[in-house]
């Protein structure tokens, strides 16, 4: 349950109960130490990248081959800067990057449970909305100070929440032992403030009104008074104020709201803590199961009795730092017990021989509507360039005219390329390749966010475009030197970008038809099962550049390149219609 509480500082707060009903509190990141943490990391990408380039480039002085591989590499190191940097190391180190980490910021799920990797993905796929207008990031910083639990557009549809990491590297009590022998309290804080108002108060009461006070007061704390040979012969007055002299002396060692109690717990709690630290951490370093059998046993135990004493630190009313230092390591070992017992392992054959083409005919629907307003807009504005050749100069692109006009007319088997692609280059051809369509389908999916308006704008851009090259090489009459080309990778790129058009609307469908849910919940609901989606869409279009990269230049037959194209044309159609069905199981019927 997780749920935002006031606090009389500037911060916002918000209370997660785990599953064994302690109450773990967050103070909320705000908006300046998030775009600090963020400034970091820009600096970071930018410094390494910087670095990689320059010494890539220098390196071109060993030859061609370091050259071509080096120019590979930055392109690829500089598509993982824009779209990798922060889903990997969130999704790898606890909802942390090294922006975070300096800050002192940590991304959890709103329900208090550690950041999957699903959720890193989730909430960095959408932050190039959160950046928007034109990367000024006013997006985001708006949701970010609307929203209660100061989450921006990518938080919403993860369901994260960003947090202060903060507390002390050790568990170790922060408050001092008693200085003197006084005992324990017997009554919690709120109860002790109920003593004291009455005794502050009890000279000023009529004698009737006094005695009917005084028995109401006592009936909540004569367990107090269990043991008192005495009590019997005095008044409820005499025992409330007697109960008073005996608990002032013990809450009085309260300096700054460090109660004895509480120090107390923490000088006696002291090795304990340090056992259950020393777990922790090298759980955190190798893993839960790197524990042996008796270690985890040991630390189901310790974290039992860490959050246990998270309660009763509250309930003494424990300074600040320890209780922050508690709280941070009872939630430390709450998120590492249950990223354990939550992880699902998915091996990546059974997700590909299954889930993805599962997903896919699940999401007819949607990815047919991305279809449409893909191939209808590209057909139109095929038929429109032909009869106005004009129209096609505007829409094809001046490099594109030259190359089809200097094409061979007449020759099916001419070169596409106005030179032709040497070895070298095809690995530094097919890494732009795919980094550019990766980066389409991702903007493709993010843009639903906007109520899917930005998904039918890369879906409606890209057919245009493809739309007046191919009417531009019609009017040149080299259509087939084009086609040939395009179709030995067309089919499972172009099949990409409409299956990630239709996890964006999938996502915008969420803000315009969330049905029974809240939009909230919706847009949850919806970007964890539309991912999957995505990341099928990465994966083909990764396919689709190598062999655009490294098939599609060579110098082979128009009807080589023509079939290649048409078996995985049926290839896709065999798995996306039969992959992942289950057999229906007949044993055992008469």
């Amino acid at each position: 349950m997780n749920t935002p509480s006031s606090s009389t500082d500037l911060h916002r707060r918000v209370a997660v109960d785990t599953p064994e009903h302690v109450r773990l509190d967050y103070v909320l990141a705000d908006l300046g130490s998030r775009a600090a943490a963020l400034a970091i990391d820009i600096a970071v990408m930018a410094g390494t990248v910087l670095l990689l380039g320059l010494g890539l480039y220098y390196s071109r002085l060993l030859g061609d081959v370091v050259e071509s591989a080096s120019r590979t590499i930055l392109v690829f190191a500089s598509f993982f800067a824009q779209w990798g940097y922060f889903m990997l190391f969130e999704g790898l180190d606890g909802g942390r990057t090294p922006g975070k980490r300096v800050v002192g910021l940590r991304v959890i799920h709103a329900g208090g449970e550690p950041l999957t990797f699903q959720g890193s993905a989730l909430r960095n796929l959408i932050r190039i909305v959160d950046l928007q207008p034109v990367f000024c990031g006013l997006a985001g910083a708006v949701c970010i100070l609307v929203n209660k639990r100061a989450q921006r557009l990518g938080d919403l549809v993860a369901g994260t929440i960003v947090v202060r990491d903060a507390g002390g590297s050790e568990l170790l009590g922060t408050d001092e032992p008693p200085p003197s022998r006084v005992g324990r309290p017997l009554l919690s804080v709120e109860q002790f403030e109920l003593l004291a108002s009455y005794v502050a108060r009890r000279d000023r009461l009529d004698h009737g009104v006094r005695r009917r006070v005084a028995r109401s007061v006592l009936d909540a704390l004569d367990f107090a008074l269990e043991g008192d040979t005495g009590a019997a012969t005095r008044t409820a007055d005499e025992k409330l104020v007697g109960l008073h002299e005996l608990e002032a002396p013990r809450h009085a060692g309260r300096r700054g709201g460090a109660s004895l109690q509480a120090a107390t717990m923490a000088r006696e709690q002291r090795e304990e803590w340090a056992r259950y630290v020393e777990l922790v951490e090298k759980g955190r370093k190798r893993g839960l199961k790197s524990l042996s059998e008796d270690e985890v046993r040991a630390f189901g135990q310790l974290y039992r009795g860490v959050t246990a004493d998270l309660a009763r630190a509250r309930t003494y009313g424990a300074s600040p730092g320890l209780l922050g230092t508690v709280q941070r390591w009872a939630g430390a070992g709450h998120n590492l017990l249950y990223r354990a017992r939550g992880r699902v392992a998915v091996s990546l054959g059974h997700w590909v021989a299954a889930e993805f083409p599962r997903a896919v005919r699940l999401y007819s629907r949607h990815i047919l509507l991305a279809s449409l307003l893909f191939y209808g807009p590209a057909a139109a504005t095929y038929f429109a360039v032909r009869e106005d050749p004009l129209l096609g100069r505007a829409l094809a692109g001046q490099g594109m005219l030259i190359r089809a006009e200097n094409t061979e007319k007449g020759n099916i088997n001419a070169r596409y390329l106005s030179g032709e692609v040497e070895a070298l280059e095809m690995p530094v051809l097919a890494s732009e390749l795919i980094t550019n369509n990766v980066g389409v389908t991702f903007f493709a999916f993010a843009g639903g966010l906007l109520a899917g308006t930005g998904t039918l704008y890369v879906l409606l851009v890209n057919g245009l475009s493809l739309g007046g090259i191919m009417g531009a090489y019609g009017n040149e009459g080299v259509l087939g030197v084009i086609l040939a080309w395009v179709f030995p990778h067309g089919f499972i790129e172009l099949t990409a970008i409409c299956i990630a058009g239709g996890a964006g609307f999938g996502l915008g469908s969420a803000l315009l038809i969330p049905g029974r849910l809240t939009r909230a919940e919706a847009l949850m609901e919806r970007g964890r099962a539309f991912l999957s989606l995505i990341a099928g869409t990465a994966v083909m279009l990764v396919v689709a550049g190598l062999i655009e990269g490294f098939y599609s230049p060579m110098q082979l037959p128009a009807a080589a390149k023509f079939a290649f194209g048409g078996a995985t044309a049926v290839l896709l159609i065999l798995y996306f219609g039969f992959a992942g069905r289950r057999v229906p199981d007949t044993a055992g019927v008469a």
